[in-house]
């Protein structure tokens, strides 16, 4: 007995070394939301300024952003090219993405699944999902690297507009641009290691100022990623029934967050088979 309680000792040493996200498995990030966001978005209407949500110049009011998501459209109806006038239109939204990911080595990332819903307006919801296609990407697993994270994927955007379930509009090759940054490196030390930006220049100021003031305390207990990803502007999405009758612009930002846990699922499946050759004795 001393020998196999010294062996199954060993094995969980085995296990407790080994690095937690050694292989790429699918791994769901859930977009961000929290109570404080709820009544605010980001940008006055018709005006400029810096598209962050919870910074002073957003929008309030008891019937925006019911959910307090930290993710949205940016949308244009008029077509015009100045980012400000994205604030003509922001909606709110909750939901997830599932990344097939190697989080050690970073590589090659496949997009496995689109979940989100948006809050438009009362009684108008909207959603985001996958259409079948090439929807892959590559992750930069270090510092060095900005932890980069680029996708490129086929999606289709059902409006309130068009009727419930149907593909109003579909997106093909779909940029996103943005980084997957271990939570532990949301510290002004981690910060000083790396930029990290939008880059299609919603956001002004100091962007990861904002990360560490009013993101990374919103996290909750157990999120071991941050996820942000920014959408390409698409100049020629048209929805007459939505105000863009010859031409608008739409883009998106998404804050989410992940909480894997292989590790420990590791050590568990170890114990119920240790668990299982003790009952043969």
């Amino acid at each position: 007995m001393k020998e196999k309680s010294l062996v199954l000792a060993m094995a969980l040493m085995t296990l407790l070394v080994l690095p937690a996200y050694t292989t790429a498995s699918p791994v769901q990030f859930q977009l961000l939301t929290t109570a404080d966001n709820i009544g605010n978005l980001p940008q006055q209407q018709q005006s400029g300024g810096d598209y962050l949500p919870r910074t002073g110049d957003d929008i309030s009011g008891s019937t925006i952003n019911p959910n307090g998501c930290f993710s949205f459209n940016f949308m244009n109806p008029d077509g015009e090219t100045n980012p400000a006038s994205y604030a003509k239109a922001i909606h709110s939204m909750t939901g997830s993405v599932t990344l097939d990911i190697d989080f050690e080595t970073g590589g090659a990332v496949e997009i496995v699944s689109l979940d989100f819903d948006g809050y438009v307006a009362p009684g108008k919801l909207s959603s985001q999902h996958l259409e079948s296609g090439s929807n892959s990407g590559t992750y930069w697993a270090d510092a060095t690297s900005n932890w980069a994270f680029q996708g490129s994927f086929d999606w289709y955007y059902d409006t309130p507009f068009g009727g419930s379930g149907t593909a109003d509009m579909t997106f093909d090759d779909y940029q996103w641009d943005g980084f997957i940054i271990p939570v532990s490196q949301l510290t002004t030390m981690g910060m000083a290691a790396t930029v990290l930006d939008d880059s299609l220049g919603y956001f002004g100021g100091d962007f990861e100022s904002w990360l560490l003031n009013q993101v990374a305390g919103q996290l909750p207990q157990g999120a071991a990623y941050l996820f942000f990803a920014q959408g390409q502007e698409i100049p020629s999405w048209t929805n007459p029934q939505m105000g863009m009758s010859a031409n608008g612009t739409v883009g998106e930002t998404v804050i989410g967050y992940a909480v894997p846990e292989p590790g420990t699922m590791m050590l568990l499946a170890a114990g119920l088979c240790l668990a299982r050759r003790q009952r043969r004795y």
